[in-house]
């Protein structure tokens, strides 16, 4: 090296370490201004904020799968332009939450990192015909809108304002609604403005089997009442426009939840949400994006927001203590306690929503913790707790959430599966965006694989489908043991020793859309062995309780956005779901929003949906005596008691 170039490194390294200095110390008014690319964003920092720190504050998404820890080296940035201090990965990459600006930067987020919203509109599998039978009975919202001309008063009927609407009321059999002081106030006038033509505004819960007057129009407006069903999911938010006169659907979107900036999963936003402001910070992000996207099916059904009178929203027990900004934390800490299980109707106002001061908002009640509404909904959008036959729901997220039961009785648990299934934890793990690799096929002669990617794009990662997929073929040909580990005497240059370990190579970096090799670890593997033993051992578990098996289950119901995509026999293969005949399977696809869509258009339903939770009993798997006895066993492909998996044992492996 030349004693010129090394003079110019060494002043280098004193200006970065002066700036640095200058930055934890002095600690003045230092901000510097990042522009995020692809995104061309400019923002602005605050004094002592990481890069991940900035990109936050602005609802800039950064792949963050521990919520800004620092432990799962998701978060990687290419530094374009300007200095910084912080920690190098993967001998290019920056770690947004360990990396600080020393000067004004151009923040490259890479490919693998993007979030798009088209991949939330995938179309899910066809729902089984004994579910997609339309109920026969016209549509009875909570909801109503009822349209008077009341007589006119006269000297010789000049009673009371109300003693005329309760007169109407008793008519419609609605008996002693309750009212608000403002409706009286406003009363007088409204009647008057139209000679005592109105619109009531009725809401009915039928858990106090009572009546409420929310508000009172002049005129007929009973053409105005439109509802939204939300389902508020960890990942995705999907929601459906409805008419609740005659429960037609108007319009449909999605878009991810813009928390996975702060956590990609329940536990990382629990502890983001420890943070100063952390929770009004959630509560504040998820509920913006819900209106953006009520906004946005308003403008292609052509109506106002001002037509919007009930939202119903189903989410876990996080989701929903987050949505309403509820403390969370001592959900996460023994004996996992939650604020509250069963919510109040809700005035949007009350919540700060720009919506008009009368919409209302119901939630879907939880059973516990990790056993949420968006489970008690899917249940109610079964039907299985209204039936014979002998049901195992399983929501295949993060959490786990399994149901099993019949119209005489429901068990519950959650199985904390974590999120290998959504890509966390995995090395080119990704969403199930455009360019994720969600099938392949490992010829099993030359090992060389087939992929297919959302949307034919060039592949960018590996989704949760797609994992599943992968884990299967690598075992049936013989490249992995039961273990899942790599059989190492295999001569094949796509099987190696990477810097993690051994590795499989499932696409060369020059075919790939981020430039470097995307691959599948043994620690990957060991990942998902994980979560789904998670998962079957607490199918087992509920199974055992009552003495019973997975050969008595006469119906499983996979649920969820990722359930909805899985190949049955693969998932099969790898040990996620029993190997019982496959006639006994059924894709429902996403049971909670239809279970919230289902709580707009009949009264009936929050009744339901709490009945469901009265029934449930809910097993803590974590100290259920022979759980990890149960999941040990489930650590290997597909299972320690090969028996459990004849079809399996019989593949020529």
């Amino acid at each position: 090296m030349s004693r010129n170039r090394y003079f110019k490194e060494l002043l280098e390294v004193f200006i970065i370490e002066v700036l640095t200095f200058r930055l934890k110390v002095i600690n003045k008014k230092i901000m510097f201004k990042i522009k995020f690319l692809p995104y061309n964003l400019e923002v602005t920092t605050l004094p002592g904020e990481t890069i991940i720190d900035t990109a936050m504050r602005y609802g800039i998404h950064i792949n963050a799968s521990c919520g800004g820890a620092g432990v799962c080296n998701k978060c990687k940035i290419i530094i374009e332009e300007g200095k910084v201090k912080g920690e190098i990965i993967e001998n290019n990459f920056y770690k947004a939450c360990a990396t600080f600006p020393l000067s004004d930067l151009v923040v490259r987020i890479p490919i693998e990192s993007y979030i798009e919203k088209r991949a939330t509109f995938l179309k899910p599998k066809k729902r089984p015909a004994f579910l997609s039978k339309e109920i026969k009975k016209i549509p009875d919202s909570p909801f109503k809108k009822l349209y008077f001309k009341l007589p006119l008063p006269t000297i010789e009927e000049n009673f009371s304002d109300w003693t005329r609407i309760k007169y109407a009321l008793e008519k419609e059999k609605i008996l002693n609604p309750e009212v608000n002081i403002n409706i009286f106030k406003k009363l007088p006038h409204i009647l008057r403005e139209k000679e005592f033509e109105v619109t009531l505004n009725l809401y009915y819960d039928p858990r106090k089997d009572r009546y409420y007057l929310i508000d009172i129009e002049s005129g007929d407006k009973t053409s105005y009442n439109l509802g939204v069903a939300i389902d508020l999911g960890t990942t995705t938010l999907q929601l459906e426009l409805i008419d609740l006169n005659t429960g037609e659907t108007l319009a449909f979107t999605s878009d991810y939840n813009p928390q996975i900036s702060y956590g990609e999963d329940v536990i990382s936003r629990i502890e983001f949400a420890k943070r100063k402001d952390g929770l009004k910070i959630l509560a504040s992000k998820v509920r913006e994006k819900i209106v953006n996207l009520i906004e946005e099916m308003l403008r292609e059904a052509q109506k106002n927001l001002e037509d919007i009178n009930l939202i119903s929203l189903a989410g876990n027990t996080v989701m929903s203590h987050l949505f309403l900004e509820l403390e969370p934390k001592y959900l996460r800490e023994y004996p996992y306690v939650p604020v509250a299980t069963e919510f109040p109707l809700i005035f949007a106002k009350d919540l700060e929503l720009p919506l008009k001061e009368t919409t209302l908002i119901q939630l879907a009640p939880c059973k516990a913790s990790y056993v949420g509404g968006d489970i008690v909904a899917g249940v109610v959008a079964s039907r299985m707790a209204e039936e014979e036959p002998l049901t195992l729901f399983i929501d295949l997220g993060t959490n786990g959430e399994i149901v099993l039961g019949n119209k005489e009785f429901l068990m519950c648990a959650a199985c904390s599966a974590g999120p290998a299934f959504e890509g966390g934890g995995i090395k080119n793990g990704i969403r199930a965006v455009s360019g994720a690799i969600e099938v392949v096929n490992i010829d099993p002669v030359s090992f060389e694989p087939m992929i297919l990617t959302i949307e034919k794009k060039p592949p960018k990662g590996i989704c949760g489908s797609g994992i599943v997929s992968l884990l299967a073929n690598l075992f049936k040909v013989g490249l992995i043991d039961r273990s899942g580990k790599f059989v190492r005497d295999t001569k094949h240059p796509r099987l190696r020793e990477g810097e993690d370990g051994w590795e499989y190579v499932v696409v060369w970096k020059e075919n790939s859309a981020t430039g470097e090799d995307i691959v599948f670890t043994e620690n990957d593997i060991e990942n998902v062995i994980r979560a789904k033993g998670a998962i079957f051992a607490g199918c087992q578990v509920l199974l055992e309780s009552i003495g019973l098996s997975f050969e008595d289950v006469e119906r499983i119901y996979l649920a969820g956005t990722f359930g909805n995509y899985i190949d049955l026999e693969e998932a099969i293969i790898i040990g996620l779901l029993p190997d019982i005949p496959r006639e006994k399977f059924f894709f429902l696809g996403n049971t909670s929003l239809e279970g919230a869509k289902l709580a707009l258009s009949y009264k009936e339903i929050l009744l339901k949906m709490e009945k469901v939770v009265n029934m449930m009993t809910n097993i803590e798997l974590s100290t259920y005596p022979k759980y990890m006895e149960y999941y040990m066993a489930t650590l290997f492909l597909p299972h320690t008691n090969e028996d459990l998996f004849p079809s399996v044992k019989n593949l020529k492996i």
